[in-house]
């Protein structure tokens, strides 16, 4: 019976079924099967040109419509251009080979029935975006939302999708390439969020199967070259960051995130900036490297704002705890706090802290910009919150502070690694042995019987004894033991 069933049968069974990854290429199914299995209320991709992302997102969305009977599913893209550039070079030929009926364009040109749900296009652009208000939507997809200002696109997750997603607990999934604008939202606040998630994924021109390696060349020519801003933008689908507004653009997290050995000898210290009610607070925990010069920053704590002060210190404890596995203790802790908190730290919670340096802010920010760019700084892997500041923290736009985002605070963690690094404990941890002192070595009474084989023994010219323990006789030398 299966045997006899044609090719069409089973594409309609598959239909039918809502599984239609026999449409999509090697990396477009393993885009599809990521989403699919990653348990994040927000995913961003992103993703070089050429790559089929357009039609990959028409392909998930249909596939979600039929899987989800009375759903709304919406697509939107940069423009009103764009959205007519996805119906006609993807839902249209996608649809060519659905069972009679199963999907069927509306009245609308920019809305479908798919099964029992409802596919509904329109753009991101702050004109036109208020026209996808209404209904809660399980699913939405945004198109290139790299190609809307910053401005718009803040406007449109924030007014239009966000409350749309609020009562139905649906996902919310970012298509784009990266942004021309290195302080869009899509960098500054969307990537940090979702790296935090594990839902953040990035597609090259080189996973895709469809280019051939002189179409990739050809590609790299027409930009200029492979070290080219427009190169690393569009097809290794790279953020280009911008040294005037990224806090800390000497970080590289290929040279600096790194599983690093604990040395044998160090003094650990700890460093937080309490945030209080508007701001997170951070501590990190970190110690010098004395033999390579290096600070190793091991562990962070990161605590939304309005914490109470017992589970901060509850927390931060914890995290000085993980020195001790290594025989290691605390020698100093660092605390950006305000004078009453000092004293409450003190007093209620055992729990003594001094204050770092803070008069020169600038200045303290340029000791860190140095210190990665001379490669003096590893970050461990598991200081995820740190990393993503690194990454994306930025100045606000007179460059008299740091910038503010939800996901990021205040640059918390970069304030308590500035801290840290300004008050580094460069002291040697090593023990080291006095110089040995000049001894006068006694020789022992002997036998008389003895002195005649002493006599014939070469005259002793010192019996001083060096550091390295070596006595000379004559013209030989013996160890002393």
């Amino acid at each position: 019976m299966i045997e006899s069933l044609t090719k069409s049968d089973i594409r309609h069974y598959l239909w039918r079924a809502g599984d239609l990854r026999f449409k999509l290429h090697r990396t477009q199914k393993q885009i599809h099967s990521t989403v699919k299995t990653v348990d994040a209320e927000e995913v961003l991709i992103l993703s070089s040109r050429q790559l089929g992302k357009s039609y990959w997102a028409a392909i998930y969305a249909i596939e979600f419509c039929l899987r989800n009977p009375g759903s709304i599913v919406r697509i939107l893209a940069a423009t009103l251009k764009q959205i007519q550039d996805i119906v006609a070079d993807n839902i249209g030929p996608i649809c060519a080979d659905a069972p009679s009926g199963l999907i069927e364009r509306q009245k609308s040109s920019y809305r479908w029935r798919v099964g029992n749900s409802s596919l509904r296009l329109g753009p991101l652009e702050r004109s036109n975006v208020d026209y996808n208000r209404g209904g809660n939507a399980a699913l939405i997809i945004c198109e290139e939302g790299g190609f809307v200002s910053s401005d718009d696109y803040r406007y449109a997750i924030s007014s239009v999708i966000g409350p749309q997603l609020l009562r139905s607990g649906g996902r919310l999934i970012h298509v784009t390439s990266p942004s021309q604008d290195p302080n869009h939202i899509i960098h500054t606040e969307i990537m940090p969020k979702t790296t935090l998630l594990n839902s953040c994924f990035r597609y090259t021109i080189f996973d895709n199967p469809q280019i051939t390696p002189e179409q990739i060349e050809q590609a790299k020519r027409l930009c200029g070259g492979d070290n080219t801003a427009a190169w690393r933008r569009e097809y290794l689908a790279e953020i280009i960051r911008d040294p005037e507004t990224v806090i800390v653009p000497t970080f590289d997290p290929m040279k600096h995130v790194h599983d690093f050995r604990i040395p044998d000898y160090s003094n650990w210290q700890v460093s937080i900036d309490f945030g209080g009610v508007r701001d997170k607070t951070v501590a990190l925990l970190y110690t010098y490297d004395f033999l390579s010069d290096k600070v190793l920053v091991y562990g962070e704590a990161m605590f939304p704002p309005n914490t109470p002060t017992a589970t901060i210190v509850e927390g931060v404890s914890a995290l000085e705890s993980r020195a001790a596995r290594y025989g290691h203790q605390i020698t100093g802790r660092w605390a950006d706090a305000p004078g009453q908190l000092q004293i409450d730290l003190q007093r209620a919670h055992n729990f003594a802290i001094r204050v770092p340096r803070k008069d020169d802010w600038q200045a303290g920010i340029n000791n860190m910009q140095v210190m990665f760019g001379n490669n003096q700084v590893l970050v461990h892997p598991n200081c995820t919150f740190l990393i993503q500041s690194l990454e994306s923290g930025q100045y606000n736009d007179k460059r008299t502070d740091f910038a503010r985002t939800e996901t990021l605070g205040h640059c918390d963690a970069l304030a308590a690694l500035g801290y840290a690094l300004r008050m580094l404990d460069r002291a040697s941890p090593y023990p080291v042995l006095a110089p040995s002192q000049e001894r006068t070595f006694v020789r022992p009474k002997v036998p008389e019987s003895q002195k005649i084989a002493e006599s014939i023994q070469p005259k002793v010219f010192s019996d001083t004894f060096n550091g390295s323990g070596i006595k000379r006789f004559g013209t030989f030398k013996t160890s002393y033991r």
